[in-house]
């Protein structure tokens, strides 16, 4: 399933459950954030910060934080994985469980080389390859 920012999707947890996430917005670049934070961005990368949030659809609780599925993928293809970083600016997700129907909202960090271009923000809900993954197309004028 696709989108755009700001659009939510539904798909499934891999468990049997169900959530709905929403990828509202991507901050690209967010070098300035990372260095007020006093996390410096490595030579040739550059940072992005992704707000996004998610609701449990299913009757089970979800584990926290949802963000594990969730990657950048640029125009060669490549996937991106989340970076360790936590700016107070833009606070991580919580840990824990999500209960049934409740949602949480929060960021997720990226850091990718400068050259490329996102164009997509892609969640799976774990290794399970026959669940397609939700995608967020990310064109640069909404950067």
């Amino acid at each position: 399933m696709a989108g755009r920012l700001g659009d939510t999707l539904e798909g499934s947890t891999g468990s049997g459950g169900w959530v709905a996430v929403t990828v509202s917005w991507v901050l690209d670049p967010a070098d300035e954030s990372f260095v007020a934070e006093g996390i410096g961005v490595p030579p040739g990368l550059r940072s992005l910060v992704v707000a996004s949030e998610f609701t449990n659809l299913g009757s089970a609780d979800f584990l926290a934080p949802p963000d594990v599925g969730l990657v950048l993928v640029d125009a060669e293809g490549t996937r991106h994985g989340r970076a360790t970083a936590t700016l107070t600016a833009y606070p991580r997700f919580r840990h824990g469980s999500i209960g049934p129907g409740q949602g949480v909202s929060g960021h997720t960090y990226f850091v990718v080389p400068r050259t490329e271009t996102v164009l997509q923000v892609e969640w799976s809900a774990g290794t399970d390859v026959s669940l397609p993954p939700l995608r967020w197309r990310v064109h640069p004028a909404e950067l």
